[in-house]
């Protein structure tokens, strides 16, 4: 009967020909640090600030009011400088360096003959002054931090007259972007994108010698099915209506119930700029609907988490509240969160933090990137 040593040192004989086996066969033990880890997916909601505030406009009564406050808007437009602004938009989002990144407020700028907006029978401005998408992407190819665009949906188009000689238009636009580096490694892919209209938008006037007109406030998503790092989930992103919250909660029902965020075969990452701030239930008549209706729908009613709180639970998040002009001396007016990055349950969520407020990165005359913070957020979908 062999001894005990015998038989041990027998069988530390023996592994490496029962490893060879198993490897031909393919059972084999994978090392650890083989095995195929599906990393975690970092996505980002950024609104670029169109610029001005159209509130002069939307207000006014008379031509000579539209007029003045056209002026007024495109002023404030040149002030706040997206050329210079989309440099310091590149950087932020080249330190985050999310795979998939949802804008709003992608506008177009463009100015025309001074024979007023279409819909009062004058010519389309056509003359682009800033295109705020191409701008922002030579911005990040310059830097070396390439994106490239899976989808863009015009939203709203607005003509005004100026009291400047000439016509003013800005047209709206919500995009996808995805990163050209994770593109180029495999590590990202999308396709079956949808952009399209929400079916019901609020109507703006315009000032007419003897009565108005109106135009509508065209608001709409874009979506796109991706796999990030082995990760399948549906990416939507949208910009609900800022001026009615009966509208905005209207819209964000029609995503949920008819829209892209409807499915049930892929988990689904919503952000966008929402307009509503999940603690203010105030609300603007003549609108009897509280502001945080269009949250509330789509958290409590339709089970979507809030991802900022799940992962910072006792910080405020604020997103938004720099002045028009972009110049504010330091963040003390950010005081709403209205920037979300929403989920389905289920997806595990990592970290989130708000982007845009860091000192360091403000141009020299002391401009934000943008009026609003982005966010930026990892998940485990």
């Amino acid at each position: 009967m062999a001894s005990l040593r015998s038989v041990i040192r027998s069988i530390f004989t023996l592994i490496p020909s029962l490893a060879l086996a198993l490897v031909g066969s393919g059972l084999a033990p994978v090392p650890a640090d083989a095995q195929s880890v599906k990393r975690p997916v970092k996505v980002m909601t950024r609104n670029l600030y169109l610029g001005a505030s159209l509130t002069p406009a939307i207000q006014a009564t008379t031509q000579l009011q539209l007029a003045l406050a056209g002026t007024q808007i495109w002023n404030t437009v040149l002030a706040t400088d997206f050329p210079t602004r989309a440099g310091l938009l590149a950087k932020e989002i080249a330190d985050a360096d999310p795979a998939l990144i949802g804008l709003q407020e992608a506008a177009i700028w463009r100015t025309g003959p001074p024979d007023g907006p279409p819909i009062l029978g004058g010519t389309p401005a056509t003359t682009v002054e800033f295109d705020f998408l191409q701008i922002l992407l030579d911005e990040l190819a310059a830097i070396g931090t390439p994106y490239v665009v899976v989808r863009s949906q015009n939203e709203a188009d607005l003509e005004s007259i100026t009291a400047s000689g000439f016509d003013v238009r800005l047209t709206q636009r919500d995009v996808i972007l995805a990163s050209q580096a994770k593109l180029s490694t495999g590590e990202l892919s999308c396709g079956n994108t949808q952009g399209a209209h929400y079916p019901a938008g609020l109507q703006l006037n315009i000032p007419l010698l003897g009565g108005l007109a109106f135009v509508q406030s065209t608001r709409g998503y874009v979506s796109a099915d991706c796999v990030v790092n082995g990760r399948s989930f549906r990416f939507v992103n949208t910009h609900l209506e800022a001026f009615s919250a009966g509208f905005r909660a209207g819209q964000a029902q029609f995503l949920v119930v008819a829209g892209p965020a409807s499915t049930t075969a892929l988990p689904v990452v919503l952000v966008g700029d929402l307009n509503s701030d999940p603690l203010d239930g105030s609300v603007n008549l003549p609108d009897p609907t509280p502001n945080n209706a269009a949250f509330n729908l789509l958290t409590f009613g339709f089970g979507y988490v809030d991802t900022w709180t799940q992962a910072n639970p006792t910080s405020p998040g604020f997103t938004f509240g720099f002045g028009q002009l972009v110049n504010d001396p330091d963040t003390s007016g950010f005081d709403t969160r209205i920037d979300h990055v929403l989920t389905r349950p289920g997806v595990v969520v990592r970290t989130s933090r708000v982007t845009g407020t860091d000192p360091d990165n403000r141009s020299p005359g002391g401009l934000w990137p943008s009026d609003h913070g982005g966010v930026i957020t990892t998940l485990a979908p």
